[in-house]
C-alpha cells in the first residue's frame, strides 16, 4: 500500500477548547483539570507540571478530552502538538488549543501529533501564520493542512521510533544534570578546600 494525501479535515474533527469568563484560578477542590500552554514541556512532548483545576457543574461533553485528543497550540509561535493521554482526567483544553480528533481507525493520533511537530509540519504553520503582534495559526489554516498519510505499520514504526529516541533524549538530559551537580560540587570542593582566611596577615 502507497502512502495517502489527505487534508486534516477530511479525517478529523477540530474544535477550540474551552473559554473561560475569567482567568484560571486552581481550585484544588476543582473536579475538571484544565490544560495550558505553561504545563507543556519545552520540547512538546510531555506534561510537567499538575494542571490547574477548576470546579465545573455547566461543562458540555463535547469540551471533555478523551484519550489521544490532539491539543494544538494555536496562540503564539511555537505551534506545535501533544497528544492527550488522560493521565489527569476529566479534563478541557484551554482556549489557546484547538481540539483535534480523529475519526479514521486506520490513521493514529500518535502519527498526527509527530507530522505537526515536524520540520514539514511547522514549515507549512510558518507560511500561514496569521497574527503580527501575537501571531496565531486559526481554525481554517489548520484545517486546509495537507498529511502525508503512510499504511498503519508504518505509522507504528515511526512512532516506536520516535518514542525511543525520547527515552534516549530524557536519559542524556538526566546524565547530563548529575555530571552538572557533580562539577558543581568538586569546583566548591576545590575553592574551598583548605582555605584560611588568616593566610598572608
Amino acid at each position: 500500500m502507497q502512502n495517502q494525501k489527505f487534508i486534516l479535515n477530511d479525517i478529523a474533527t477540530i474544535n477550540s477548547g474551552y473559554s473561560f469568563r475569567t482567568k484560571i484560578q486552581n481550585n484544588p477542590e476543582g473536579n475538571i483539570f484544565v490544560m495550558q500552554m505553561r504545563d507543556i514541556s519545552n520540547d512538546h512532548n510531555k506534561i510537567i507540571d499538575v494542571p490547574s483545576k477548576f470546579y465545573g457543574t455547566k461543562i458540555h461533553d463535547k469540551h471533555i478530552l478523551k484519550k489521544n485528543d490532539i491539543l494544538f497550540m494555536a496562540k503564539g509561535a511555537n505551534n506545535f502538538s501533544i497528544c492527550y493521554d488522560e493521565h489527569y482526567k476529566p479534563a478541557v483544553a484551554a482556549s489557546a488549543f484547538f481540539v483535534i480528533r480523529i475519526i479514521q481507525d486506520s490513521i493514529l493520533p500518535a502519527y498526527i501529533c509527530l507530522y505537526i511537530n515536524s520540520a514539514i509540519g511547522q514549515n507549512y504553520f510558518q507560511a500561514n501564520m496569521a497574527g503580527t503582534y501575537i501571531p496565531n495559526i486559526n481554525k481554517s489554516t489548520l484545517e486546509e493542512m495537507k498529511l502525508i498519510i503512510p499504511p498503519l505499520a508504518k505509522q507504528e514504526k515511526i512512532i516506536s521510533l520516535y518514542k525511543l529516541y525520547n527515552k534516549e533524549k530524557d536519559l542524556l538530559s538526566e546524565i547530563l544534570l548529575k555530571k552538572q551537580s557533580m562539577m558543581n560540587e568538586l569546583v566548591k570542593q576545590l575553592i574551598t578546600n583548605n582555605l584560611n582566611f588568616n593566610d598572608g596577615k
